[in-house]
C-alpha cells in the first residue's frame, strides 16, 4: 500500500518525529486490532496517519483537535469531505508562482466559516514558516503568506522555494489519498477537556498528547497542560505520551536535541527547541 503522507504542515506537527513516536508506542506496547489510539491535539495527523501506515485500522483511531485540522479530519473520518469541492479550489489558484501570495492575502479575507476545511488547508500550506493559521470570530487569523522565493548570488540555498508546500496538484493528491484511506476514524472538533467526559479505563489503549509548546509560536488555543494532565492520570491507568520541548515527567526520551536552523538565506544561526516524549503510567 503506498504510503499517506499529511496534507500539508505546520510548526510543532510530528511529521519528522511520527515514526520515531509510533517505534517507542510498538516497543513500550502489546498492539494488536483491537488497541485504541486517542491522538489529541491531532493537528496535521503525523501520528494517525504513520499507525494508518502500519496497518492500523482507522477505526482503532480517535482524534480531537479544536483547530480546523479538526474539522478537516471529523469530515475526513465520516466520509463527508468533498473532493470534488476542494479540487474546485485547488483549480482557482493561480498558475503563475508570483500571484499566489496575493491570491491567498485575498481568500484569507474570507468569512472563516465558509468551507472552513477547505480554505483552511489552502491557506496553511501558503503559510508563511508553516505558522499555524486559526479562525477566531469568523477571521482567519495569524495570515501571512510565502512569497515565491528565487536564490540570490549571496543565499545559501541555490534552489526557488514555492510560495506553497506542496503545491496545489500534490496538495490535491496527498488529501485524495487521505480520503482513500483514513474512511472510519473519529475525529472530536473540540476541546481536549472534552476527552475527561469519555470512558477510557481499557487497558489495550494509548494516549498521545501533543499540546501547544510553552514559548513558541502560539496556535489560537491554549490550556494548561499540568492541569489536564493531572486530571487525565486521575481518570486513568492506561498509558499516556505526552510531546513537549521539555521533560515534562521523571519517565521521558529526548527525541531531538535540536537542529541548527541557519534560513533560506543563510544568515540566521538558530537552535531548535528539543523534543521530549514524556511518558505517564508506563512502568517499563
Amino acid at each position: 500500500m503506498a504510503k499517506i503522507e499529511i496534507p500539508c504542515s505546520y510548526q510543532g506537527g510530528k511529521s519528522r518525529l511520527a515514526k520515531d513516536i509510533v517505534d517507542i508506542f510498538f516497543k513500550q506496547n502489546d498492539i494488536d486490532e483491537n488497541t485504541m489510539f486517542y491522538d489529541l491535539c491531532c493537528g496535521s495527523g503525523a501520528i494517525t496517519i504513520e499507525l494508518i501506515n502500519r496497518g492500523v485500522k482507522p477505526k482503532q483511531i480517535i482524534m480531537l483537535d479544536k483547530s480546523s485540522w479538526g474539522k478537516f479530519w471529523n469530515s475526513i473520518g465520516k466520509g463527508i469531505f468533498n473532493l470534488t469541492k476542494f479540487e474546485k479550489y485547488i483549480n482557482r489558484i493561480p498558475q503563475e508562482k508570483d500571484l499566489i501570495k496575493d491570491y491567498m492575502l485575498n481568500l484569507s479575507k474570507q468569512n472563516a466559516s465558509i468551507d472552513e476545511e477547505y480554505v483552511y488547508l489552502l491557506l496553511q500550506a501558503s503559510s508563511f514558516g508553516s505558522k499555524q493559521i486559526w479562525k477566531e470570530n469568523n477571521v482567519w487569523c495569524n495570515t501571512s503568506f510565502r512569497s515565491y522565493w528565487q536564490p540570490t548570488e549571496t543565499s545559501s540555498r541555490r534552489s526557488p522555494v514555492n510560495p506553497m508546500m506542496p503545491m496545489p496538484d500534490t496538495l490535491l493528491q496527498r488529501v485524495r489519498h487521505v480520503k482513500e484511506k483514513c474512511f472510519g476514524l473519529t475525529c472530536f472538533n473540540s476541546d481536549i477537556y472534552d476527552i475527561l467526559n469519555f470512558n477510557i479505563e481499557d487497558e489495550n489503549a494509548i494516549i498521545y498528547i501533543d499540546p501547544p509548546y510553552k514559548t513558541t509560536t502560539k496556535y489560537g488555543f491554549v490550556f494548561d497542560i499540568n492541569d489536564f494532565v493531572e486530571k487525565l492520570n486521575r481518570k486513568t491507568s492506561i498509558s499516556i505520551y505526552l510531546s513537549e520541548g521539555y521533560k515534562f515527567s521523571d519517565n521521558a526520551i529526548c527525541l531531538s536535541s535540536g537542529r541548527s536552523k541557519g534560513g533560506i538565506s543563510g544568515s540566521r544561526n538558530k537552535k531548535a527547541n528539543e523534543e521530549w516524549l514524556n511518558i505517564f503510567n508506563k512502568l517499563n
